[in-house]
């Protein structure tokens, strides 16, 4: 947000144009020989007033040029004078929060578009948002489909991490949603990186049909390592639109999607793991179960906002020796170069 830390100085600004038309009106009420002699104003600097006739259009060009140069050097010192600043807002966490890892399924039928723009996207927006938060915690990202791969191990570096969540994409770990085998992945992962509240935050369509580890043996993992789970049910039950690319052929597709969803089933996956569930059908469940995450880290209530103003005369005084130079050349060139 812009201010000034002495406002009244701008009332210099029309300062010029006083003076204008004080010689204008003296002018008319001095005769007529104070109107043959004129009144020298501030503005007729360095030789180039208008008393003396141009040799050339180039002449007449520069000292009204010259003339507007000096007016905005002018303006630019009263802006400058008048201490011009821009507040910064900063926040920053007092402690170090919870160490996550967020376990995307990007299996095809996460291209489902019964959330907006569709149901990987929604939970990718989600992620990025909480990334760009300004946390302290490691954040990592897993994705499976298939099978599972560790997309960013927990990182306090954000920026990494979310430049990262654009190869998440469905279908680019195979045909198939290997529930099991990413939380198994997730949870090694987390335990490792021994943060102050270890977490996993599931993101899945619950439809478990490829890999070699169950889901409730996940669970009883992560409960086994004392880590939190938190799973996000996406989507619902019945038919819903889909537009899906192949990553391996290119080969886009599109229809209707019958989404076999089993609420239940990921119900039970977090009482295993003495974990929370949420059920996100829609955009704003899926939001509200994002910040139900956020809020349970151990950094979030220890969060300060603080404001740095900054002082931006510097750059008018800069103007100021621009338009300063700027109307001295091109009074010498409406001179013809005379002193």
């Amino acid at each position: 947000m812009p201010g000034f830390a002495d406002p009244l100085a701008l009332l210099l600004l029309p300062l010029p144009l006083l003076v204008l038309a004080a010689a204008a009106f003296l002018s008319r009420v001095g005769g007529g020989a104070a109107r043959a002699d004129g009144y020298r104003l501030p503005l007729f600097v360095w030789g180039a007033d208008g008393g003396v006739p141009s040799a050339s259009g180039f002449r007449r060009a520069a000292r009204l040029a010259s003339r507007a140069s000096f007016a905005l050097a002018y303006a630019a010192a009263a802006v400058a004078a008048a201490g011009p600043y821009t507040v910064e807002h900063r926040s920053f966490w007092l402690s170090r929060g919870a160490d996550v890892v967020f376990v995307l399924d990007v299996s095809p039928s996460m291209a489902a578009r019964d959330i907006e723009p569709d149901r990987l996207s929604a939970a990718k927006a989600l992620v990025r948002s909480y990334l760009e938060a300004g946390r302290t915690e490691a954040v990592g990202v897993v994705i499976f489909g298939r099978e599972a791969a560790l997309l960013a191990p927990p990182s306090a570096d954000h920026g990494a991490v979310a430049a990262r969540l654009e190869e998440a994409q469905p279908g680019v770990l195979g045909d198939g949603t290997a529930v099991g085998l990413g939380l198994a992945v997730a949870v090694r992962h987390v335990h490792a990186a021994r943060g102050l509240v270890d977490r996993v935050v599931l993101v899945t369509d619950g439809e478990n049909n490829a890999g070699a580890v169950a889901p409730e043996d996940a669970a009883e993992l992560a409960r086994r390592y004392g880590v939190e789970l938190v799973v996000v049910g996406v989507g619902g039950p019945g038919e819903a639109d889909i537009v899906y690319r192949d990553p391996a052929t290119g080969r886009t597709v599109s229809g209707a999607y019958a989404s076999s969803f089993d609420e239940s089933a990921l119900e039970d996956l977090a009482a295993r793991a003495g974990g929370a569930y949420f059920s996100a059908a829609d955009s704003a469940a899926l939001a509200r179960a994002f910040d139900w995450a956020a809020e349970r880290s151990a950094g979030s209530a220890g969060r300060r906002s603080v404001e740095r103003r900054l002082d931006r005369s510097r750059a008018w005084l800069l103007l100021v020796a621009a338009f300063a130079a700027a109307a001295w050349l091109l009074s010498r060139a409406a001179n013809g170069g005379a002193e």
